[in-house]
């Protein structure tokens, strides 16, 4: 085994020569004149990071990181409220028609009812005994008028037969009478049997007279006083149907189909003639009627279906009309129709809610939008590009745009850099949040 090597007093002096050697060649290779033969002996190349060499490639641009949104094709909406004052074409407080105290309360606030149906009951002991007196007053008109009737044919079949008799005896005497005459010219009576003859038919003629005028007598009251009879039975009966009014009178009924908005009576309590017992709306014909601006008024056509909020309930409301002529606030009246309104005050407010549309186009962020020089532009990323493209705008809202003159799909930068000019190189990275189009592309609620 070779020992080790030890380090003698002779081998010191040769590192402080390499020193300054290694030193030397350094300093000639990074000498911008130092071609010497040393290098070319060595078989060493210049590296190229020390050439001085005007042809040598300029150095790369640094491209702008950006980020993207897709331009979509959509319709841009916004939601308008508007004041609707509440009418109804059928609504009714109905009032009692006679004074009573409520016996009974036969339908509740919010229930429906049909047209003639008791509502309320009021007492109706005095009108039922009123209706059994009239009803008594009829039958004895009745009775009277029938008995009279009964005398009235009576008397008439005894005066007729007098009236008979008196004939037959006048007939008689006018035989009597003429037999005299003859006899008397005969000379077969004397004048004072002739004389008593003509008496007699005298008599006879007088008494027939007498009969027919008693019966024409007879006729007359007869007729007269079944007459008056026959009014006071009719008197009789008309009170009995008054009696029957106001015993029905007693119960307050619903004039037409509705519901019962609400109750103003409660039972034990006493309802005058005239008051309000219970408010009756036709829920079919509550209706809204709000004023919009003519564009407005072109999008909300028959059936268009709204919110309208009262009270903190939200209602369904449907348009029935809006072609109406505005007026001179320059606004056209709407009517909608309230689905199940019935317990909406009439004449009072709510809001309306519905979706206008302002335009459509592609959509793309307000804050894409750029100004320069006057005019809208967008830049859009293509190819590692930033390529201005001039648009114009349709409408705007709530951070949307909707814009003509750009390509739906077109990746349109958002937000735009403020150094960003068009041709820039750019590098796209994560997509933009695009801020969401609230109220794009819906229809009215």
């Amino acid at each position: 085994m070779t020992p080790a090597h030890t380090p003698s007093a002779h081998s010191v002096p040769a590192r402080r020569l390499a020193l300054p050697l290694s030193l030397l060649l350094l300093l000639a290779a990074c000498s911008p004149g130092g071609q010497g033969g040393e290098g070319a002996a060595s078989g060493s190349a210049r590296p190229a990071a020390t050439r001085n060499d005007l042809d040598a490639a300029p150095a790369k641009t640094t491209a702008l990181a950006v980020r993207t949104v897709p331009a979509r094709t959509g319709t841009l909406t916004v939601q308008r409220t508007a004041s609707a004052t509440i009418r109804a074409d059928r609504d009714s407080n109905v009032a009692a028609q006679a004074s009573g105290t409520v016996e009974r309360v036969l339908a509740q606030e919010g229930e429906r009812v049909g047209a003639g149906q008791v509502v309320v009951g009021l007492d109706d002991t005095q009108a039922r005994q009123a209706l059994e007196n009239a009803r008594l007053q009829a039958q004895q008109a009745s009775i009277s008028l029938e008995q009279a009737r009964t005398n009235t044919g009576q008397a008439t079949a005894s005066l007729q037969a007098a009236v008979q008799a008196a004939e037959a005896s006048l007939a008689k005497a006018r035989q009597d009478a003429a037999s005299a005459e003859n006899l008397y010219g005969l000379g077969g009576i004397s004048q004072a049997d002739l004389n008593a003859a003509r008496s007699a038919l005298a008599q006879a003629q007088s008494a027939l007279a007498q009969a027919r005028n008693n019966l024409a007598q007879n006729g007359r009251g007869g007729q007269s006083s079944l007459a008056l009879l026959q009014t006071q039975l009719e008197t009789a009966q008309a009170g009995v149907r008054q009696a029957q009014e106001n015993l029905s009178r007693t119960a307050v009924k619903a004039p037409f189909a509705g519901v019962i908005a609400s109750l103003a009576v409660e039972v034990g309590e006493f309802a005058s003639q005239g008051s309000p017992v219970f408010r009756l709306v036709d829920e079919g014909s509550v209706k809204a009627t709000f004023n919009v601006t003519p564009a407005d008024a072109a999008a909300l056509k028959p059936g268009t279906r709204l919110n309208l909020g009262y009270g903190g309930v939200n209602y369904v409301a449907v348009v029935q009309d809006a072609s109406g002529v505005a007026g001179t606030d320059r606004l056209v009246p709407v009517t909608a129709r309230v689905e199940g309104g019935g317990k909406l005050p009439v004449g009072g407010t709510a809001q309306v809610r519905y979706r206008a549309t302002l335009g459509s186009g592609v959509l793309v962020p307000t804050g894409a939008i750029q100004v320069e020089g006057g005019e809208n532009a967008v830049y859009v990323a293509g190819d590692g590009t930033a390529r201005r493209v001039p648009v114009t705008v349709v409408a705007e809202s709530q951070g949307q745009v909707a814009v003509r003159g750009l390509p739906a799909g077109a990746r349109v930068i958002f937000p735009v850099p403020p150094s960003l000019q068009d041709g820039a190189s750019v590098r796209v990275g994560a997509p933009a949040a695009q801020t969401p189009a609230a109220g794009t592309g819906g229809q009215n609620p």
